[in-house]
C-alpha cells in the first residue's frame, strides 16, 4: 500500500515538473498572433529552419498588378540610326539607346516645353540639355547638347533630334582653340511671328562677355531660330544679352557679379503679340524683344530679336531716358534712369528659404475668365538645395509687364529626393496646365544626371498654385498600400537637404498607424517591374518597390542585419555594385498564409522575406509566415481616391 502511495506520490510529482513544458508546447501550437514563438534556443532553430524551409519550398509565385506608367517621361532616346526612338511609359522604364552601350540611359534635364496646334491636335515638344557626366560623385556638369522629345498625349513620347550643339554656338568659350566647353544650360523654345526662337545660355568667350582680369568669359544669352520645332536650329553669331549688359553696380560701385547673372533664360508672347524674355540667377531681369530684318545675320533666315528700346515707351513714366540705358534696378534710387533691361524683384514678401535662386520660368493666366491674360506668373528654383515656388504680377497698370515687384505666392515644391536642383516648366495642354521638372530619379542619377518628371497643377478660384508634391506615378501610374493587419510599412519623410557628395540618401522605415506618418504619401509605394530577375524565373513574379513621394528611392534591405530602408540606385548601371543593389531591391511575390495576400521574398537570397518582426519592417530568414503575410491595396487609376486589393494571380 505504502508502494503504491509512494509511485503515485512520484507520479504527479514528475507530472508538476513537466506541466511548465506542456503549458509551452501548447501555447505555442496554438499562436498565431504574428508573434514569434517562444522556446528554448535549440527549438528556436530547429522551428526556424522548419519555417524557411516551407516558406522557400513551398510558396506558391504570384503576379501582382503592377504600375506601368508614370514619371520619369525622359532617360532614352539617344542612338544610332538604328535605334526605334518611339517610348512609351506603358512599356519600358527607358528605352535602350545605341546597340553597343545595352541599357544607355540619356539624362537631361533644365526641361522647356512649347505647345504647337496644328488642326485639332496638339503636341508638346519637351527640350532638355544632355547630361553625360559619369562622375561617381561630381560638382561640374558635361552638357554637349540639347535633345528634344515630343507626345500628343503626355504619355507617349519620341525622341526628335539634337537641336542644337555646343559647338554651333559661334561665340562659346573654346571656340578659337576648337576645344568648346560642353554647357548647353538651360533654354526655352518659343514660337514668335511664324519663326521658333531658341533662348539658351553658355559660356562665353572674352568678347561676347563682361569679363575681369583672369576671367575667360561669363554667361550669356544666346539666340538660335528655325522654321520647325525640332529644328536644326541655327545660332547668330552673337548674344541677344552679354553679361556687361547686366552687370551690376551700387552707388557707383562695380559689384562685379555678371558671370553668374545671365542664365536660364524663359519667354512668353502675350495676348497682344509682344514678347518678352526674363533669366537670371540670385538676380533676376527682364527684357522686352521684337523681330527685325537684317541683310546679313549669317544665317539662312533674314529675322533676329532685338532689345526693344524702353525710351519712348517710358518717356514721360517714372523711368527716365539715358542716352546709354541698360538695365533699371529695383530699390536703388540713384539708378533710376535705367530703361531697356530691368532687373525684377520676386522676393519681396517672400518667406525664407523660397527666395529666388535661379530657373525662371514665364506663363500667363486668365483668372477673371474675360478672355485676357491677366495674372503672370514666374516659377522658379529657390534656396538650396532647390525648391519650387513662383511669384506673380497682376497687369492692372499702363506698364503692364513692365513692373519691377511680384507678389511672392507661395512655395510649389520640396527639394527633391535624388538632385541639389531643380527646374519648372509650365505649359497649358488640351485644357489642363501642367508642370515639368527634374530630379535624378533614374539609376546612377543625381544633380548632374538629371530627368525630366510631370505633374498636373491645380489652381485656386483666386488664381494660387497648388502644392505639388514629388511623386513617381506622374499622369498614368498607380500607387499602393503595403499593409499587415491593416497597419500599413511607411518610411521616413525629411526635405532634402544633404550636402552633394552625401549621395546616395537613404531613409528608415516603419510599421505604424497612417495617422502617425507625418504625410500620407509617405505610406505610399508604386509596385513595378523588378529591377533584376533570376536567371530561368518568371519575371511577371518579381517586382521593385519604389517610395511614391520620394522619387528614386528604393525598398532595399541589409541581409546581414536585416534593416529594411529605401535608397538610390546609385552605381553605374552593368556595374558589378549596380548589380548588386539592383538584387537587394528585387522581390518575388509568393502567395501568403493561408491563401490570403502576399509574401515578398528577397531575390538575394530565397530563404530571406520582409516580414514585420517586434514592430519593425525586416528581412527575416525565421520569422513566422504570418509575419511575412502583407495585404496590397492599389489605385484603380491614376489620382484614383479607390483602392483595391491586388492579391496577384496564380504565375
Amino acid at each position: 500500500m505504502k508502494q503504491t502511495i509512494a509511485k503515485r506520490l512520484l507520479s504527479c510529482l514528475l507530472a508538476l515538473l513537466l506541466l511548465p513544458a506542456f503549458l509551452a508546447v501548447l501555447l505555442a501550437g496554438c499562436a498565431d498572433n504574428g508573434e514569434s514563438k517562444q522556446s528554448t534556443p535549440d527549438a528556436d532553430a530547429a522551428d526556424a529552419k522548419a519555417t524557411v524551409e516551407t516558406l522557400a519550398d513551398e510558396a506558391e509565385a504570384v503576379v501582382l498588378d503592377k504600375s506601368t506608367g508614370g514619371n520619369p517621361i525622359g532617360g532614352f532616346g539617344i542612338g544610332d540610326e538604328t535605334f526605334d526612338p518611339s517610348w512609351t511609359t506603358v512599356d519600358e522604364p527607358w528605352q535602350e539607346g545605341d546597340a553597343d552601350f545595352a541599357d544607355v540611359i540619356t539624362y537631361g534635364g533644365d526641361p522647356a516645353v512649347m505647345v504647337v496646334e496644328e488642326g485639332s491636335v496638339e503636341t508638346a515638344y519637351l527640350y532638355v540639355g544632355h547630361d553625360i557626366t559619369t562622375d561617381k560623385i561630381t560638382s561640374t556638369y558635361t552638357m554637349p547638347e540639347w535633345i528634344c522629345y515630343s507626345s500628343t498625349d503626355l504619355i507617349h513620347w519620341t525622341t526628335e533630334s539634337i537641336i542644337m550643339d555646343i559647338e554651333d554656338i559661334p561665340w562659346a568659350r573654346g571656340q578659337a582653340t576648337n576645344n568648346v566647353e560642353p554647357s548647353a544650360w538651360a533654354s526655352q523654345v518659343i514660337e514668335y511671328k511664324g519663326y521658333y526662337w531658341f533662348l539658351f545660355c553658355s559660356w562665353s568667350e572674352n568678347t561676347a562677355g563682361y569679363s575681369t582680369a583672369g576671367n575667360s568669359g561669363h554667361m550669356c544669352i544666346g539666340l538660335a531660330v528655325s522654321d520647325d520645332p525640332t529644328g536644326p536650329f541655327e545660332c547668330y553669331d552673337e548674344p541677344l544679352v552679354f553679361s556687361k549688359q547686366t552687370n551690376v553696380t551700387e552707388n557707383g560701385i562695380n559689384l562685379n557679379d555678371a558671370g553668374w547673372n545671365d542664365i536660364d533664360p524663359t519667354a512668353w508672347v502675350t495676348s497682344e503679340g509682344e514678347m518678352y524674355v526674363a533669366w537670371g540667377n540670385t538676380n533676376s531681369f527682364m527684357c522686352q524683344v521684337e523681330m527685325v530684318n537684317t541683310t546679313d545675320n549669317g544665317t539662312s533666315y533674314n529675322v533676329e530679336l532685338e532689345i526693344v528700346d524702353q525710351s519712348v515707351k517710358h518717356e514721360t513714366g517714372r523711368i527716365e531716358t539715358t542716352d546709354d540705358p541698360t538695365f533699371y534696378q529695383y530699390g536703388y534710387a540713384n539708378i533710376e534712369e535705367v530703361a531697356d533691361i530691368m532687373q525684377i524683384d520676386l522676393w519681396r514678401q517672400n518667406t525664407a528659404n523660397n527666395t529666388f535662386t535661379e530657373a525662371p520660368y514665364l506663363y500667363a493666366r486668365d483668372t477673371d475668365n474675360d478672355g485676357e491674360e491677366d495674372r503672370y506668373y514666374m516659377f522658379y528654383a529657390a534656396g538650396w538645395r532647390e525648391a519650387l515656388a513662383y511669384s506673380y504680377l497682376d497687369v492692372d497698370s499702363a506698364d503692364g509687364l513692365w513692373e519691377d515687384v511680384w507678389t511672392y505666392g507661395n512655395r510649389l515644391m520640396d527639394p527633391t529626393a535624388t538632385s541639389n536642383t531643380n527646374h519648372p516648366a509650365v505649359f497649358d495642354f488640351n485644357g489642363e496646365t501642367y508642370m515639368i521638372y527634374h530630379n535624378g530619379s533614374l539609376p546612377y542619377g543625381c544633380g548632374y544626371r538629371r530627368v525630366a518628371n510631370i505633374a498636373k497643377l491645380e489652381f485656386s478660384d483666386t488664381g494660387f498654385v497648388n502644392f505639388v508634391p514629388e511623386n513617381s506615378t506622374g499622369l498614368d501610374g498607380v500607387n499602393s498600400k503595403i499593409t499587415q493587419n491593416d497597419i500599413p510599412i511607411g518610411h521616413l519623410y525629411t526635405v532634402n537637404s544633404h550636402n552633394d557628395m552625401y549621395y546616395p540618401i537613404d531613409l528608415p522605415t516603419f510599421w505604424k498607424a497612417a495617422s502617425a506618418f507625418e504625410n500620407e504619401e509617405d505610406a505610399l509605394w508604386e509596385i513595378e517591374t523588378a529591377k533584376y530577375v533570376p536567371n530561368g524565373e518568371n519575371p511577371a513574379s518579381y517586382v521593385s518597390i519604389q517610395a511614391f513621394n520620394m522619387a528614386g528611392l528604393y525598398l532595399t534591405y541589409d541581409l546581414e542585419t536585416g534593416r529594411v530602408y529605401i535608397t538610390q540606385d546609385d552605381e553605374m548601371d552593368g556595374t558589378p555594385e549596380s548589380d548588386a543593389e539592383q538584387i537587394r531591391m528585387s522581390f518575388k511575390t509568393v502567395a501568403g498564409a493561408n491563401g490570403a495576400g502576399v509574401m515578398f521574398q528577397c531575390a538575394a537570397d530565397a530563404t530571406y522575406y520582409l516580414a514585420i518582426v517586434d514592430g519593425e519592417p525586416v528581412v527575416s530568414n525565421s520569422a513566422t509566415a504570418a509575419q511575412c503575410t502583407f495585404r496590397v491595396q492599389t489605385q484603380t487609376g491614376n489620382g484614383s481616391a479607390s483602392y483595391e486589393y491586388n492579391e496577384g494571380s496564380a504565375a
